[in-house]
């Protein structure tokens, strides 16, 4: 991951698409690393400022990343619109006639350029995202940003959709959409399994909270 480790000691960015997409898996590939070292942290022995360190390089992998994808979809979108403009490799146009876009031809499919641009236009998520995974010791992820654009575009549906026709069936209610926005974000912070070992102190901590969320989801067990 050296050349991660360059741009984000330089803080800058490539300007362009081939650059910046080898960054992207790089990128991926760092946040992995780092949420997959936090959840090992007890198994690790870390000591406070190791996992300190630890927190504060996944942060800046997650927001690099999210800088990088946000890139992408902007350059993906001036490559569309200029071929938009000069269709079949005419004068001006960037793209051969009968090729592929530029992205695909780097190996991303449809979808992904898609939650790139998505990211991209979206910046007040993002920073949003940002903020939030600072104050509650996390690592931002694409999954996070683009479950926070989904909710928005839900909240806008159903608020238009009250103006015009009232209450209508198949939109979820904005209350229940956000509270599996958090469900998701629980599930994508809580490692599958525990620890093997606990000292006394940790796991009279650990199951306190456990408690406290079996409690709150004891609704989804009928009780």
């Amino acid at each position: 991951m050296e050349i991660f480790e360059l741009v984000k000691r330089g803080n800058m960015l490539p300007t362009k698409i081939d650059e910046l997409v080898p960054l992207s898996f790089i990128g991926q590939a760092a946040v992995g690393f780092y949420r997959q070292k936090i959840k090992l942290m007890d198994q690790l022995k870390m000591t406070e400022k190791q996992r300190k360190v630890t927190l504060s390089d996944g942060q800046d992998a997650g927001e690099m990343l999210l800088d990088i994808e946000a890139r992408i979809g902007e350059l993906a979108y001036e490559e569309e619109k200029a071929e938009s403009l000069h269709p079949k490799g005419k004068s001006g146009g960037s793209t051969p006639s009968g090729a592929k876009p530029k992205y695909e031809r780097m190996g991303l499919k449809r979808n992904e350029m898609s939650r790139s641009q998505a990211i991209s236009n979206n910046p007040a998520i993002v920073a949003r995202v940002k903020k939030q995974a600072k104050e509650n010791e996390d690592i931002p992820t694409k999954g996070q940003v683009l479950s926070e654009i989904k909710y928005e575009k839900e909240k806008k549906r159903r608020k238009e959709a009250e103006g015009k026709k009232g209450p209508i069936k198949g939109v979820i209610a904005i209350d229940q959409l956000k509270y599996i926005n958090a469900l998701d974000r629980c599930i994508s912070i809580l490692p599958q399994k525990p620890p093997k070992k606990w000292n006394e102190e940790a796991l009279r901590e650990a199951t306190a909270k456990a408690k406290i969320i079996t409690k709150r989801l004891e609704v989804f067990n009928g009780k």
